[in-house]
């Protein structure tokens, strides 16, 4: 089975046949998934500006991330991470750049992931082994999506994350 897939926002049934394909579940990463597609009103994607995750899903703020884009050099960095991920990983990354850390590198799976939803512009889900702190977690179930922002050679990225717990 893939970690994951990539699909077309504008296919109505994209959404669903991703998690399928992946044996994703999470109703958490439906309606973040739900409140970005509502908010790009037509577009490839929303506006970082038009867009208050605070005010608009403050019951989702908890499980986001978002992202700055920096494209020359090309390179990620950790802008916003909602407080129920930052209990669930191993550090705090906020403000803190992918190239800073060996695991997040060009060459892992997690940069090649970012740097094609960004020059796609597309949403992919991800379903990939945790790896932190906590022994009853297995995997994490996500949503990576794409933002624009107005300043030239630059961009956001928006995800919203499930910690999957062991059945007991």
């Amino acid at each position: 089975m893939s970690q994951a897939v990539q699909f077309d926002a504008d296919d109505p049934n994209g959404l669903a046949r991703g998690m399928a394909e992946l044996g994703m579940r999470s109703e958490l990463v439906i309606q973040g998934y739900r409140y970005w597609d509502r908010s790009r009103r037509g577009r490839s994607c929303p506006d970082r500006q038009e867009i208050d995750p605070l005010v608009d899903i403050p019951n989702l703020t908890p499980h986001i991330i978002l992202f700055d884009v920096r494209r020359d050099p090309l390179d990620f960095r950790f802008r916003l991470v909602g407080s129920a991920v930052r209990q669930n990983l191993s550090r705090d990354y906020v403000g803190r750049w992918f190239s800073e850390f060996a695991n997040y590198d060009a060459t892992g799976s997690i940069w090649p992931r970012h740097k094609l939803v960004d020059e796609t512009g597309r949403p992919m889900l991800q379903r990939p082994t945790y790896v932190g702190p906590h022994n009853d977690f297995i995997y994490v179930e996500n949503v990576l999506m794409p933002l624009t922002v107005k300043q030239p050679g630059w961009g956001m990225q928006m995800m919203f994350i499930d910690f999957i717990r062991k059945k007991v």
